[in-house]
């Protein structure tokens, strides 16, 4: 009989940041796919903050990500090609059998996945005794197969092709939006790859494009990086700066051109993501710093308003939702909510809004 494969062990300064839950699911992951032609590199956020959440005696504070994102790397795309469905399949039995649930959105003409990993009642008070609370929290994971992006249309959603072979990270880590997130771990232990030098612009609290046309394909990552500045502190390089103007400046959706529906949902996505997961305050602030709220109105309004902070603040106090209170100082806010794709709830109460002004001017 055969000597069983002891299961992979992350590297301690991986463990200690991830925490003993996100780490049990990595090494659950990793162990089902021992046999199979793929590697499996940690990538985009996490990777990140263990360059910044290092202590100064060499450790690690251990922190919870918001999400985990993984990148899947075949050895190759000869037929039999591998299914991220059932590379996911596979996951969940795994899973299951250590105690988690899982459940997946698969979105197949871009090769990626949206995963919930939940432990069941009896794991997670293994993990988390009583006293430390957070029984059932569940870990979110974006999964994506390696890929390059070409963007047909300024704005809208990019044509995918899978890719494989050695090279297959570092092709994927080239069409990523800043440097700073073009950096993977290959898992259990490494190596660490950098190709863009990430971790030197973190060091001087730089947030840099991979590339001259990164904005025109995709105006969401001006967003994105506000949401980066705001959270690490970091702010736009001058020739990121200078791309981002030319870019606003050039920007062909203007109301006399079609506006691709993809970018409306993903700005208005964006923008959720900023006012949940972000201090706003900072990121609003960097964005009008940068001159880039007329992305969201054309007119230059709400790039001009000087009262988007009191209102906010209001909204906050009454337990409403921030984007539409920022939407308030556009030039025409239905039109810009409509644009972004708000929910039909939200654009009713600007709506209302709207009337009692009115009313009250009256």
């Amino acid at each position: 009989m055969a000597p069983l494969t002891p299961p992979p062990n992350l590297a301690p300064e991986l463990q200690g940041l991830l925490g003993q839950p996100t780490s049990q699911v990595l090494i659950i992951l990793l162990a089902s796919l021992s046999s199979w032609p793929l590697h499996l590199y940690l990538v985009g956020g996490v990777v990140r903050d263990q360059r910044l959440h290092r202590s100064g005696a060499g450790g690690c504070q251990a922190v919870q990500p918001v999400d985990l994102d993984l990148l899947l790397v075949p050895h190759h795309l000869e037929p039999p090609v591998l299914p991220l469905c059932r590379v996911l399949h596979h996951w969940q039995e795994a899973l299951e059998r250590g105690g988690w649930s899982l459940t997946t959105q698969v979105h197949g003409a871009f090769g990626t996945a949206h995963l919930v990993a939940q432990p069941s009642k009896s794991q997670a008070q293994h993990l988390h005794p009583p006293d430390h609370g957070h029984i059932n929290a569940p870990l979110a994971i974006d999964v994506a197969m390696a890929r390059t992006e070409h963007y047909p249309i300024p704005g809208e959603n990019p044509h995918v092709t899978l890719i494989a072979g050695d090279d297959g990270v570092l092709v994927d880590l080239s069409r990523r939006d800043c440097s700073i997130n073009a950096m993977a771990w290959l898992l259990p232990h490494g190596p660490l790859l950098d190709p863009y030098r990430g971790q030197q612009d973190l060091d001087h609290g730089l947030l840099r494009f991979l590339h001259h046309t990164s904005l025109r394909d995709d105006p969401t990552r001006i967003i994105r990086a506000a949401r980066y500045g705001a959270r690490l502190h970091l702010n736009l390089t001058p020739t990121a700066l200078q791309q981002l103007h030319g870019t606003l400046h050039s920007w062909p959706w203007r109301r006399e051109h079609p506006w691709p529906a993809a970018l409306g949902s993903r700005l208005g996505m964006e923008l959720d993501l900023l006012f949940q997961q972000e201090p706003w305050l900072e990121a609003i602030t960097l964005l009008q710093c940068w001159g880039a709220l007329e992305l969201v109105d054309w007119s230059g309004a709400l790039q001009r308003d000087q009262t988007w902070q009191r209102r906010l603040s209001w909204a906050e106090r009454w337990n409403l939702p921030l984007l539409p209170a920022l939407l308030m100082g556009a030039a025409e806010p239905l039109a810009v909510a409509e644009r972004l794709q708000l929910p039909i709830t939200q654009q009713r109460l600007m709506a209302q809004t709207i009337h009692l002004q009115a009313w009250l001017q009256s």
